[in-house]
């Protein structure tokens, strides 16, 4: 049975929902990059930066969120007339790497998660120890979004391309 466009729930808005998860990613990349670069800063010792970094925390969370929730709204039009038709009948491995770019997002929701919980309380220039733990988490949410982006970019290349 070949669903029309009305049968799918908010397909006559996939475009539009795209491109508010691509804008929300926007804000999401910059502020966990932005992130990094000073929580890279405390190894140095340089903690001039903790409200900025803190404000960046909390941006990272609020934009995964919204990022996750485009993404959810725009994924039954995606499932039926992206991956069913093109990825899952032509390139079944590009529906292998979008299945691991979401696995990978949803780890990354819950890493940001313990992340934020983490730097609620902490204060990295007096609690140095923490920074073992914190510096890496930070390291590995942001090699996590920039894989999604990249993966993301180029399965859209891949649906351009088919059209």
């Amino acid at each position: 049975m070949i669903l029309g466009q009305s049968d799918v729930f908010l397909a006559g808005y996939y475009n539009f929902l795209v491109v508010l998860h691509l804008l929300a990613t926007f804000v999401l990349v910059g502020a966990m990059t932005h992130n990094l670069l000073i929580v890279l800063g405390y190894v140095r010792g340089r903690f001039g930066r903790k409200k900025l970094e803190y404000f960046y925390v909390k941006v990272s969370l609020w934009a995964y969120l919204v990022v996750y929730a485009f993404g959810a709204l725009a994924y039954p039009a995606f499932r039926i007339n992206t991956r069913y038709e093109l990825f899952d009948k032509q390139l079944p491995w590009a529906t292998g790497l979008f299945e691991v770019k979401e696995h990978w997002a949803a780890l990354g929701l819950a890493f940001l998660v313990v992340y934020c919980i983490l730097r609620r309380t902490f204060q990295p220039d007096e609690e140095k120890e923490k920074l073992f733990f914190y510096v890496p988490l930070a390291l590995l949410l942001n090699i996590i979004l920039w894989y999604k982006v990249i993966v993301g970019c180029y399965l859209a290349m891949l649906k351009g391309g088919a059209s």
